[in-house]
């Protein structure tokens, strides 16, 4: 990864000023017998009945996952990121989210001025691969539902 300067806030090393990231990517929803469930990210080719996933990042090394949400339709899935993203709690907020938080408009703009990075899934994946995916377990409790 190419991330020369880090900002350490409560001990972890975080790409920029963001706590977390979003990233819209197709995928799979699977139930299982046993009450789990898998949610499977496609990065390049995705079946052709897959949902939306809308997928929460920390913006840290490896981009731990934080939750995963899922839209049978992509406008859904583009809404729900117009919403939440400008509500990122902010390391320059002591980790809270924007009292007022700007137009979507105004966070892409901001995001860019700052020349941020976007999730960078080929930064996990070796070169020479293909079809790269990942899957997330989670207990039925966990699962936020498809939208």
């Amino acid at each position: 990864m190419n991330h020369p300067k880090t900002i350490n806030f409560q001990g972890i090393d975080y790409f920029d000023d963001r706590l977390f990231i979003l990233y819209l990517c197709p995928g799979t929803v699977e139930m299982k017998d046993d009450g789990t469930v898998t949610t499977t990210i496609f990065h390049e080719q995705a079946p052709a009945n897959h949902v939306w996933c809308v997928v929460t990042y920390r913006n840290t090394n490896r981009y731990p996952l934080y939750r995963v949400d899922s839209f049978y339709r992509k406008e859904d899935a583009e809404a729900y990121i117009k919403d939440v993203e400008p509500k990122t709690p902010l390391i320059s907020l002591n980790g809270k989210s924007p009292e007022i938080p700007l137009s979507y408009e105004a966070y892409v703009a901001w995001k860019k001025e700052n020349k941020l990075k976007e999730y960078d899934w080929k930064s996990l994946y070796l070169p020479g691969g293909s079809n790269a995916q990942e899957s997330i377990y989670q207990t039925k409790e966990q699962f936020n539902g498809i939208r």
